[in-house]
């Protein structure tokens, strides 16, 4: 394999695949230790609290109506579609990678092999994420083609997964109508600012990752490592002080985190242009670019691409 995570220094050399679920049980799980932590189910974000020109808040919706909180700082880490970075008027740039993934469930049976089963061929791209419970099957297409594939019917979608990995193409018949298979448009984006006075934007409300190494949840814990590390004394004193964070605090995270941000976008880039585009775009064979190939095979570049997705350009751990 061209990525190797076993050479990392590390006590856990390996990723872990994990439904999003699970994962926000096990953060939550962890933060209810703490005794000042409070969930909120179901809120939804409707304005931002503003005075000054600085952020001091948000009103939100919940299961009993509207709601106001007011902090000395609002963090926005509500994903992709941001609505916070909407209300707050920061613009994203956006990259189109050239490639759409439909996500649908397939059972498992006994027997079945653990981990991640993948296949590239004939113009397509075929995985297959263990759940335990259930196959998360994804089929990459070439972007702006699922208005065809749709027109052909899911007999077609059927038909061009099995072709990739037959062994599973008797698990197809479960896959009954398209309200089974959900499209995710892929994309690639970065604001040019993740901030204003009283907000700061995290994770992919300020850096939409591409699918590509999996690597979105990874720079987001960072993102959320360094903001503690930088705001955990602002926080205290602007709290004490009743007044918002001071913004150069808030750009220091920015300044800690952009550059590991562009660094891991331009190898997805290079991924997507050079293996994915080349992929999607031919009928015949996958075979990989040369340069692929030697990777694993050079002591000095092996470990690069392991480190990059395990670490990022530097390391971000918490600060005692």
């Amino acid at each position: 394999s061209p990525i190797d995570l076993s050479r990392l220094k590390t006590k856990f050399p390996y990723i872990t695949v994990m439904p999003q679920t699970s994962f926000l049980e096990f953060i939550t799980g962890e933060a209810k230790r703490y005794p000042n932590f409070r969930l909120v189910m179901g809120a939804r974000v409707r304005e931002l609290v503003e005075e000054d020109g600085a952020v001091r808040g948000v009103r939100y919706e919940g299961e009993v109506g509207l709601h106001e909180v007011q902090a000395a700082l609002t963090v926005g880490a509500d994903g992709r579609g941001s609505r916070v970075r909407r209300l707050a008027g920061i613009e994203s740039k956006k990259t189109s990678p050239p490639m759409d993934v439909l996500w649908f469930k397939l059972p498992r049976e006994t027997g079945d092999a653990e981990g991640i089963v993948g296949q590239f061929g004939r113009g397509h791209i075929a995985v297959m994420l263990d759940r335990k419970d259930h196959w998360q099957a994804g089929y990459v297409i070439p972007k702006g083609t699922f208005p065809e594939l749709r027109h052909e019917g899911i007999g077609e979608l059927k038909r061009q997964f099995a072709e990739l990995i037959p062994k599973f193409a008797d698990r197809l018949e479960h896959l009954t109508d398209w309200r089974k298979v959900s499209l995710l448009s892929v994309e690639s984006s970065r604001c040019p600012t993740w901030h204003r006075p009283g907000l700061l934007l995290i994770g992919d409300a300020a850096h939409v990752m591409s699918p590509v190494a999996g690597v979105g949840i990874n720079y987001a814990v960072q993102d959320a490592v360094s903001a503690a590390n930088i705001l955990d004394g602002p926080l205290r004193e602007s709290q004490g002080r009743l007044v918002v964070v001071d913004e150069k605090h808030l750009a220091a995270v920015q300044r800690r985190r952009e550059l590991p941000t562009r660094v891991i976008q331009a190898f997805q880039a290079q991924i997507q242009k050079n293996v994915l585009a080349p992929a999607l775009g031919s009928s015949g064979p996958f075979s990989p670019p040369l340069l692929l190939k030697l990777l694993p095979r050079i002591p000095v570049l092996r470990d690069l691409p392991g480190r990059l997705i395990g670490y990022g350009v530097w390391t971000s751990r918490v600060k005692s």
